[in-house]
């Protein structure tokens, strides 16, 4: 396929000369995409018409936008090469074939970079009556989506909200200028929500999920993987240990505390060398958890996992095997997962310093590392950064592990803090939930589905956790972050039983109103003269005198007295 390495490795995309429009042969404007090598473009699936199955066989245009003077080149899908999107919105990934070979110097470099929240990144893309394209700038949020592919990006302004046109264009990080995903999907809130109060962002497919569905990409990407080789599992042999899978499922799934003072979100786990259920548990754990390796065999894995013991999608950023490795020859896979820079002094402790690092990431066998206490030591650097981390001892004994349980055990008064915290969210729960039993206990039994009520069962577990015999030590971290997870979910059900019982009631108000205004512009004269309002004024009365409210009858029973009035004419 020509020279497809050309370009030097791990620079950025340059000058923008990998930038494609893709148009029909009639010239409509079907999206964007990225020229890599000298044959190939990636974009959306849904870009080109799918007029085939498997693959379509329409051929479109290829518009290097970027390269002065650029003949338009025609290219088709490539042969296995396409994968539309899912119902739970996974895919949406296609390579084009070019009919002509471009210059490999105009073409990408596709760099693998964790989507961290509140990260720059811009785009190029091609809006109807802008056929030459223009730039819009967003921020990343996060994952998205049921199975955690997308990643939403919140635009810098209103008018930054990609739209027809930027399907398939490259994102690039700001800072870097790498070329980290692609354009796939844009989200508009509903007619019904106030202008103001409108919601408009987008997604990204990030490369490393280009990765899982299109593998042969990898030849046009720099960076390291996400989990080092010897830690991916080849996910054949099912659930080994199923309690400590689920303890690390939870440990992905929960968001960072680190910004809770005074509390690193750090894990220690052994996993003694005879121990290869739990072995293979890790591995299979930071697979699943891995945006690039998620697909292969995991379809199987996921859909026979037992309960609670897969991690989502993309919630791990970096496993590393430290075996043998000093403390700089980690901080240097760090600094370069992340790509950070930092001015005048590039040694990987420098870049590291200079730069928040929020990673989630697991080191396994860190006493076996070259000078494992150093490396405990730079872990807490990489703690205070911002960074979430699970530390793998092969050894019980190792003073490595005595180290790390020291430097990151949390201070009793900042556990303390946090359970006072959480003790006023069951209270809240308690009331809310109280509050929603009344006000359900005023409508019509029909109106109401069946209201669970949890919040005496989080009582029950906030006194087990206080007696917890591991209280201030860091591994009742994960038991509160997940309680703390229970809390906020309970709160939420109260709170929509609450606003859904309130505004079936505030209707009751309403009708009557509604209901005398009728009656008052009938008048008397009219009620004597037409005594079949009598018995209909009658019911929509006693309905709306009626305790527990049936809301929809009173609803009924009014409009039906307001459409009688209304045909008597004035």
């Amino acid at each position: 396929m020509g020279a497809e390495n050309d370009n030097p490795a791990n620079a950025p995309a340059h000058d923008g000369t990998w930038r494609v429009r893709i148009r029909s042969t009639t010239g409509e404007v079907l999206g964007a995409g990225i020229l890599l090598g000298s044959e190939t473009v990636l974009t959306c699936a849904h870009v080109i018409p799918a007029d085939g199955w498997p693959v379509p066989a329409v051929e479109v245009r290829v518009d290097l936008v970027g390269v002065p003077d650029a003949e338009p080149v025609t290219a088709r899908v490539a042969e296995g090469c396409w994968v539309p999107q899912r119902a739970d919105d996974c895919g949406d990934v296609a390579l084009l074939t070019l009919s002509r070979p471009q210059p490999a110097e105009y073409a990408a470099r596709l760099f693998r970079l964790p989507p961290k929240p509140r990260r720059p990144v811009r785009m190029f893309g091609f809006p109807e009556g802008n056929d030459n394209g223009m730039w819009f700038a967003a921020r990343i949020a996060g994952t998205a989506g049921p199975r955690a592919e997308w990643v939403q990006l919140n635009p810098e302004s209103r008018g930054d909200v990609v739209r027809w046109g930027f399907s398939g264009a490259g994102v690039e990080d700001e800072e870097t200028q790498r070329v980290i995903g692609i354009v796939v999907s844009r989200y508009d809130d509903s007619d019904s929500v106030p202008s103001a109060e409108r919601r408009h962002f987008s997604y990204m497919i990030p490369v490393e999920t280009v990765l899982r569905h299109l593998p042969g990409v990898r030849r046009w990407v720099d960076g390291d993987p996400g989990v080092d080789e010897r830690l991916v599992s080849p996910l054949t042999d099912g659930v080994q240990d199923i309690g400590f899978a689920q303890r690390l499922a939870l440990w992905l799934r929960r968001e960072s505390l680190a910004g809770r003072e005074g509390i690193a979100d750090v894990e220690t786990v052994v996993i003694a060398d005879d121990d290869s259920d739990r072995y293979e548990t890790l591995s299979r754990a930071v697979t699943l958890a891995d945006r690039e390796l998620a697909g292969v065999g995991a379809e199987q894995a996921v859909s026979s996992a037992p309960r609670n013991t897969v991690p989502p999608i993309g919630s791990l950023d970096l496993a590393v095997d430290v075996t043998g490795s000093t403390d700089t020859d980690v901080a240097k896979r760090v600094a370069d997962r992340m790509d950070l820079k930092a001015l005048g002094d590039t040694s990987p402790f420098s870049r590291i310093r200079a730069n928040a690092v929020p990673l989630t990431i697991v080191a396994v066998s860190v006493d076996r590392a070259h000078d494992p206490e150093a490396l405990v030591r730079f872990m807490e650097i990489l703690a205070d950064r911002g960074s979430r981390l699970m530390l793998v001892f092969r050894d019980p004994q190792a003073p490595a592990l005595r180290l790390a349980e020291w430097l990151f055990r949390p201070e009793r008064e900042r556990i303390d803090a946090w359970m006072g915290e959480l003790a006023g969210q069951v209270t809240r729960a308690e009331r809310l939930e109280r509050e929603a039993v009344e006000r359900r206990a005023l409508l019509s039994p029909a109106l109401n589905a069946p209201y669970p009520r949890s919040a005496s069962a989080l009582r029950v577990n906030l006194l087990r956790l206080r007696g917890d015999p591991g209280l201030y030590t860091h591994h009742i971290i994960a038991k509160m972050a997940a309680f703390e997870h229970a809390a906020a979910t309970v709160l939420r059900r109260a709170e929509a039983a609450l606003c859904a019982a309130d505004e079936q009631l505030k209707r009751i108000p309403e009708l009557e109103g509604l209901l005398r205004a009728s009656a008052a512009s009938a008048g008397a004269r009219a009620v004597s003269e037409h005594p079949e309002l009598i018995p209909l004024q009658r019911a929509a009365v006693e309905l709306l005198d009626s305790v527990p409210y049936d809301v929809a009858a009173a609803q009924e029973a009014v409009d039906r007295f307001v459409r009688a009035v209304n045909e008597i004419g004035p």
